[in-house]
């Protein structure tokens, strides 16, 4: 009986002193080499957040008085959310477009190292700015679709930032993300530098939905990095909602200010 409990003890030991050497070890790299904030370098004092609070003050939030459709700010009124003028006259293919923060620093230099130089170290900081905000809420029947990337441009850049944004969004629902489902059947060219008529062009057939048994009477929460003029999430929530989708509601990172 003794031989047996002389190993036990002796592992347990064993196990007592790699924790501590485990703890002691992290705490002597912390201090030869502390956490610095991603986007000013400044040192962080271990086991808190990834972005210094400064910059994390400086993410221009985006909040109420909103436009309960499109969710863009609205100018200072007593009379609390409420739908513009712009949504009055014409409605969107969507129910309703959230983002956390306005498309400007430090917000936009963090997806743009995400987005096009493949920083996905950045992605704790991201974090740390949908914390600001309290936490996206996902009924059970509700499911969450990124917006999609073209293959050659997906292969390119190795990775779908709508999607990694989708669990960053949602860390405990992944299990609800819709992958492959939504798809981008046609190359277009950057957004970027086009006005309205020629991205609505550019857009046009350019996805598809490859499962509709997937979306055929669910709510479905599109995801993507940016809401700039509503025209890629219009066109997606367009094809969701041909596929059989009951509605669509838009959430992005970030949005440009208007």
């Amino acid at each position: 009986m003794e031989k047996d409990l002389v190993p036990a003890a002796y592992l347990d030991r064993m196990l007592s002193e790699l924790i501590f050497l485990r703890k002691w070890l992290r705490g002597a790299v912390d201090l030869l080499f502390p956490a610095a904030c991603p986007v000013c370098g400044t040192n962080l004092p271990p086991g808190g957040q990834i972005l210094c609070s400064p910059c994390l003050q400086d993410v221009a939030l985006i909040r109420s008085p909103l436009c309960s459709v499109c969710g863009r700010e609205l100018p200072d009124s007593t009379a609390g959310d409420h739908c513009c003028g712009r949504c009055l006259r014409k409605s969107p293919p969507y129910i309703s477009a959230r983002g956390v923060g306005h498309y400007q620093s430090p917000l936009s230099g963090l997806l743009h190292r995400l987005k096009y130089q493949g920083e996905t170290s950045v992605l704790p900081a991201l974090r740390d700015v949908i914390d600001l905000l309290p936490p996206f809420v996902l009924q059970e029947e509700e499911r969450i679709v990124p917006v999609p990337l073209y293959a050659s441009r997906l292969r390119q850049r190795g990775f779908n930032q709508a999607l990694v944004l989708a669990k960053l969004f949602f860390p405990t629902r992944k299990d609800h993300i819709l992958v492959d489902t939504l798809v981008r059947v046609r190359h277009t060219i950057p957004q970027t530098g086009l006005d309205g008529i020629a991205r609505r062009k550019n857009l046009h057939q350019a996805f598809s939905v490859r499962f509709p048994e997937r979306v055929r009477r669910r709510t479905i929460v599109l995801v993507d990095d940016v809401f700039t003029t509503g025209t890629t999430v219009s066109e997606c929530s367009r094809m969701l909602l041909r596929a059989g989708a009951d509605e669509v509601r838009v959430l992005t990172l970030a949005r440009v200010r208007e």
